[in-house]
Formats: C-alpha cells, structure tokens, sequence
C-alpha cells in the first residue's frame, strides 16, 4: 500500500487526554481474561457494526502503562471485542510509569516477548525493526466500523513517515503543554499572565517577592527527559530552528519529493502551521546531515539565547537549591505555595475531579501517588507559552500540541499481527472508544479535550472546560528539536549528559559558552547511536536525496 501525501486545508487540532499520564498511575495492575466493565454511557457507544471480519484465535496482552482508570478502560474494550471475537483471550498486565521506559527496552531486546500491545514510544531504538507497521492495515476495512480503517479517526495528526510507508503507533489522544495558575494568587499579587518571556520573569518575581514560589516544576532527570523541562527545552529550541526547514525539507529529486505538495510550499515563520507534516515533506537525512557538518548547530547563538532565558527562571523562582531535588510539583500548586504550574490542558478536569474529591474526604494523589495534605482550593486559569526574544530567535513560541497513546503492537509472526490489529481496529472505532473512554472517566480518569475517533463524544461538562483554548502550533514535528535535549534519538547516556552540563549551568557553575561547547560535543559523540536510531547509515550522508539505506 502507498499513501501520497497530498495539500490539504488546515486541521485544528481537538484535544484530548493523555489517560495514562494525568494520576501518574505508578502502581502496576496485573489481571487475565476480563469480562464486564460496566460503562455508564458517558459517550455514544452503540455499535457501527457487528464485526462480520475474520475470527481468530489466540492470546493478546496488554503492557502498556498504568494510570487512573486505564485498566478499567482496556476491560470494558476486552469485555465488547470477545462478543465479536470469542476465541481471543486478552490479557491486562499494566506496567507502572515509574520505569517503563527500562521495562519496555528490556521486552523488545528480550527472545520471544509475550508483549503485544504496548507505550512503544518509550522504547526507543530498542523496538527498531520490531513493531508491528500499522501502515500496511491502513487501507483494510476496519470490520467493526465498515469503512477504511485510517477513516475512523484522525489520521493526519498520527505520528508517521509516509516517505517510509511506516507508522508504528496510534494516537487517539492528544494534547497541548501550557501553563496553569493560581488566579486568586495572580489577583492578589496584581499580575497578568505574561505573553513574553521577559515578562514571565517579572511576573516571577513579583510572586516571590509576595511570599509565595512563583512555579511548580519538578527538576530531576526524568522532568528533563521527558517531562516539564523538557518539554520546555524542545519549545523554546523550535524558536530558534524554524528556518532549517529550509535546509532539510524535501527537494526535487529527493526520495520523498512530492512535487504536488514540495513544489508549490513556501516557507512562512509567521503562521505556525506553515510546516505541519501534510505541508511539507521533511527529509530527515538532510538533517542529520546539517548536524553532522555544523549547518544545523548545536552551539548556535539562538541556543545560548534560550538557555540564557531559561536560566533568568530555573532554579530560582522554582524553588532554589530544592528545584533539582523536586520529583513531584503538584502538591506546591494544589497546597497554594506555588502559583504556576505546567501541565499538558488535561489538568483542567483533572483539577476539577480533585476538588471534587478533596471536598468529599477522599484522598488527593499527586503524580508521584502520594497522597497530597493541605490542599487549598482556588480559581484556575492557563495560558500559552510566553515566547523568547533576542539574537537567533526566529519566530513566536509554540508548544508541545499532539496526538498522544502511542499504542504500539510488537511484530511477531503475520497471524498474530493480524490478530493484534484486529483489536486494535476495535479499540480505535466509535463503539470500543466509547466503551474505554466511558469506563475510564467512571474510574477516575480525566479527558483534556474531544476524541481523535469518529463519533465519540465527551460528557457536556468536560466539552465545555476545554472551550476555550487557543492552538498555537506543534514543535514536536519533523527536525526542529532534534538537539534540543542532547543527540537525536533519546540516546540515554546522551541524555544523561545534557542533564548534568544544564544542571551546571543553572545552578550557575559554567557559562553558557560552556554549556553550548558541551552541548556540541555531547551530540558529536553520540551521533552514531543518534543515527542508528534513525535508520540511516553514515553513508548515506553522503547523498542525502537518497532514501536511507538503514530504513529498507
């Protein structure tokens, strides 16, 4: 099957949540074969089709990572799929968040894994090869909905490579990074949400002047790699890199040239959808190329403006000498003593059912689940990502805007993945959505916006809470961060080192010439593992317009 990309007009991206992430969900669930889920009917679930497909035969388990709600939602999709599909047994083994990525790792490099459905976004280069490639399904008739599978649901915001016919994942989730505040703080102190980021920095430290730390962010390893901080280390680097595109989108001649679509793109810093993916092919060789020879650096002057920045906030108005030591802020923003907090926009009704919970006398947990005491109840508001100026800056802050899940199936044998994503056309249509949408939000889970699926629809009271937010574009697309957090690939040790250099500097040890000197030399020395990662050989640097020889 070959998918040609072809121009379409804008997509606003609906958001919504990233189920697994908004309790943190650090204790594991173990279960087997289940059966009734008992949803309330929160959402449309009423059946599309009777699944007139293949039957099969065989065993599936679920590893991917636990959460509020999350098991209750993969039962209520096992207990519709064995209506259709008897002979399927589906085992549900959740993983805690706290040390999947080494877990995941761990299965894809093991000998015959019993994994089959999974977070494969946490893998890495581990799951290279290993996945099973839902692009060679996405034409099938979904037999649960009657129709092309990728027509059931919001294809254009899937993560994939269409230059390679790959997609590893589906996102049915999504979700947009921004900040929440206190607003009676705000009010009392007499501030307004800042749009730059000068502003960010007086509006800090008005804050800390009334009593009170201006944010709630964690500062460990893992807010660095994969949460808060780095986050905010791919935003801010997108400001600084939107006019590389330029350097590796696709040019005529290229393996992924699309003369209907590359031919006629024009570059535009101002609109931050300029380079979305059904816009612009990107030619990830070229880029890799740009790093390699320096056109794409990592020790740019737009660099240091960032790290310069985010060093007039971090550590100080996030807790000082403690920042680093901080592994869980939620309790600083709930207890009142910390006035911002980032978060992805599901926290919206994730507050809303913790105040709920709080006023019945139920326990409040943060994203460490540990229980959290003193909770002060206020007025929440957010706003977007406050943008950089100075030398390098080349456009107006975006933020991280994406459909998240990430629900990946490990490649085994072609029955068997066949199998696998027979359920997962399940899971994916309006009825099985429905079902584990439904009994999520009945076991504590929390949504942040309308589904990615067909059909389904959200209870009024949460539609309503995600209203009003504004879209400000997505940086986590194409190259544009690709050094933005050490070398390319999440390469561990790489990661690990970027850690150590940015804890340096912000705790005011080295400069920001030293921290961009490392920074360059920690990409360099990780760059093979950054390409193995990507598929591409060093080789093929060599003619970039080739497709990489690493990826056939």
């Amino acid at each position: 099957m070959k998918i040609r990309r072809t121009l379409s007009a804008l997509l606003c991206a609906a958001m919504v949540a990233s189920m697994a992430g908004c309790n943190g969900g650090n204790t594991a669930s173990s279960g087997t074969d289940t059966s009734s889920a008992g949803t309330s009917g929160a959402t449309s679930s009423e059946a599309t089709s009777s699944g007139q497909g293949k039957k099969y035969s065989g065993t599936i388990t679920i590893n991917t990572q636990a959460g509020a709600g999350v098991e209750e939602g993969w039962k209520a999709v096992v207990d519709g799929y064995k209506k259709l599909q008897p002979n399927v047994t589906v085992n549900i083994d959740l993983k805690p968040v706290d040390g999947y990525g080494d877990w995941i790792q761990n299965m894809f490099n093991s000998k015959d894994p019993a994994s089959d459905i999974v977070n494969i976004n946490m893998a890495g280069p581990s799951a290279t090869g290993k996945s099973i490639n839902f692009m060679d399904y996405a034409d099938n008739t979904n037999p649960y909905t009657g129709q092309k599978w990728t027509d059931g649901f919001n294809f254009k915001m899937q993560t994939k490579d269409l230059a390679q016919n790959t997609w590893n994942n589906i996102c049915l989730d999504s979700v947009q990074v921004l900040w929440c505040y206190n607003k009676d703080i705000f009010k009392k102190v007499g501030v307004e949400p800042p749009t730059t980021w000068d502003e960010f920095a007086a509006v800090c430290d008005k804050i800390q002047k009334a009593g009170y730390q201006p944010l709630a962010v964690a500062g460990d390893f893992n807010s660095f790699w994969a949460g808060q901080m780095g986050w905010l280390a791919q935003i801010y680097a997108d400001q600084t890199t939107r006019g590389m595109i330029n350097t590796y989108r696709a040019q005529k001649g290229d393996y992924d040239y699309d003369p209907a679509v590359d031919g006629v793109w024009k570059y535009n810093a101002t609109d931050p959808f300029n380079d979305d993916p059904w816009n612009v092919n990107q030619n990830p060789v070229r880029a890799y190329k740009a790093i390699k020879d320096g056109t794409y650096a990592a020790d740019s002057a737009g660099m240091k403006t960032v790290w310069t920045n985010l060093a007039k906030i971090f550590p100080k108005y996030a807790g000082g000498k403690s920042f680093f030591g901080t592994h869980d802020a939620t309790s600083l923003f709930y207890q009142g003593k910390a006035a911002i907090f980032l978060d992805g926009a599901w926290r919206l009704a994730q507050y809303k059912r913790d105040m709920d919970n709080f006023e019945a006398g139920k326990e409040v947990t943060g994203t460490d689940s540990k229980a959290i005491t003193g909770i002060q109840k206020f007025n929440l508001s957010t706003f977007n990502m406050p943008s950089m100026e100075g030398e390098g800056i080349e456009a107006k802050a975006r933020t991280v805007e994406v459909a998240v899940g990430f629900i990946g199936g490990v490649k085994k044998d072609q029955e068997h993945n066949d199998m696998v994503t027979d359920f997962l056309m399940y899971w994916s249509s309006k009825q099985g959505q429905s079902a584990y949408l439904d009994a999520t939000i009945n076991a504590g889970g929390t949504p942040s916006g309308p589904s990615l699926v067909n059909g389904v629809e959200l209870p009024k009271e949460y539609a309503d809470m995600f209203s009003n937010l504004s879209f400000i574009g997505n940086c986590q697309k194409g190259n544009g961060v690709l050094i933005a957090r050490g070398a390319p690939g999440d390469v561990q040790q790489s990661l690990r080192d970027w850690y150590n250099y940015s804890e340096q500097f912000l705790n005011g040890e080295i400069s920001v010439d030293q921290w961009a000197s490392s920074h360059k030399a920690n990409i360099s020395k990780y760059f093979n593992d950054s390409l193995k990662t990507a598929g591409i050989n060093a080789s093929d640097l060599d003619n970039p317009q080739n497709a990489p020889t690493g990826q056939k």
